[in-house]
């Protein structure tokens, strides 16, 4: 039994008994009797409920009631100096049992779990609430204190293989976690006798005393945490869909990060351990490899450049072939209009014959230009000699 329930036990007891004294001393009264049974009732209510501080309330209620009954039960043979003296007396004695109660009972961290065993059973469970009764002797024992508050390792791994062939030389890592389940950290840690019997050697503890310790567990998750994490990390650096060499990974060591956390969650979750928070603080790698990578980087822009000049040059052409199309056709609707205004009679013949002579003329101008600028030999260009007539045989 919990001491909550033990607690609850005692109050109710308490208030039974008084409104019990209550209803025999006084005469039959269905007011009195409604009201017995009315905080009777709201009691039993409040004695289901799981806060302390409903509880105290439940407690001072049966206080007043028990003083009223001690009050009625002395007032007929003592008289009110009797009265007050029982009252008195009665007080001075929940006050010693209270107090002989506080002195006894443990309070509980809210900060760590205490986990105890039953000697007899072999069942461990969790101390629980604010406060606790002491164990009981020769079949309770105290056998672990886990941290519930934040922990943090800095982890720092070297020679991590990337999915294309650049290696990262080193990366670290901030991690944040926390235990959610106490039972499981006792239960479910990989190889935790061998693992807490070489700590507890280190820290020259026994291992009963050192699984008392709460930094014994903060070095042990601490370990365990690391080991995971590099071993995941290594897995997320080789295979992902995001990042496949070393400056994509620094680039995108956010999505990395949290790739690392869903895994190791997965992982850590069996010895009740949450990882809450994974930062990649800094990535370390050859700086020949990342010039190489930007190389390539480099050309792949260069490509692109190109490609996007080419088709900015094609669509002007486009353009220019479309510009003078649309003029030539506005030329041989003009010439058209001037034949139909001059009363000569159109033809295809004469609509052909009209278009090829202007077409030569413009040909004839843009020769003209030629030869008004001609195109002159760069310098030191002999002419070449004309080839030598071979000897006529005589």
């Amino acid at each position: 039994m919990s001491i909550k329930n033990a607690a609850v036990s005692v109050i109710l007891a308490l208030m039974f008994l008084s409104l019990l004294t209550i209803y025999m001393i006084t005469p039959p009264s269905p007011l009195i009797t409604f009201l017995s049974v009315l905080i009777m009732l709201v009691g039993l209510i409040m004695a289901q409920s799981n806060n302390w501080r409903d509880i105290l309330i439940l407690a001072a209620v049966s206080v007043i009631v028990s003083m009223v009954a001690i009050a009625l039960a002395v007032s007929a043979r003592l008289g009110a100096v009797g009265t007050l003296i029982a009252l008195l007396l009665w007080g001075l004695l929940l006050f010693a049992l209270f107090s002989s109660a506080r002195r006894t009972i443990i309070p509980l961290p809210r900060d760590r779990a205490i986990l105890i065993r039953n000697i007899f059973t072999g069942l461990v469970h969790l101390a629980d609430g604010p406060i606790a009764a002491p164990n009981v002797p020769f079949m309770e024992q105290l056998i672990a204190v886990i941290p519930l508050y934040e922990l943090h390792e800095d982890l720092t791994a070297s020679n991590l293989n990337a999915s294309a062939p650049h290696n990262v030389e080193e990366i670290k890592l901030r991690i944040n976690y926390h235990v959610v389940d106490a039972l499981r950290v006792v239960q479910g840690l990989p190889k935790r006798s061998q693992a807490q019997e070489d700590l507890a050697e280190k820290l020259k503890l026994s291992i009963d005393e050192a699984r008392r310790n709460t930094a014994f567990w903060e070095k042990l998750l601490g370990e365990q945490i690391k080991h995971e994490a590099e071993e995941i990390t290594r897995e997320v650096f080789h295979s992902n869909t995001f990042a496949q060499n070393a400056i994509e990974l620094y680039r995108n060591r956010q999505d990395v990060a949290q790739e690392i956390v869903e895994r190791l969650n997965t992982y850590v979750k069996r010895w009740g351990v949450k990882v809450s928070l994974l930062e990649i603080d800094s990535v370390k790698f050859d700086r020949e490899i990342a010039r190489g990578i930007n190389k390539v980087a480099v050309r792949q822009d260069e490509t692109e450049l190109r490609e996007i000049e080419a088709k900015r040059d094609a669509t002007r052409i486009r353009n220019v072939l479309g510009a003078e199309a649309e003029v030539e056709g506005d030329r041989i609707k003009a010439l058209i209009a001037a034949l139909k205004e001059a009363g000569v009679e159109i033809t295809p013949e004469l609509v052909i014959k009209a278009i090829t002579a202007t077409s030569d003329r413009q040909m004839e101008g843009d020769f003209s230009l030629l030869t008004q600028n001609p195109i002159q030999q760069p310098p030191g260009s002999a002419p070449a000699k004309p080839a030598e007539k071979p000897a006529e045989k005589k």
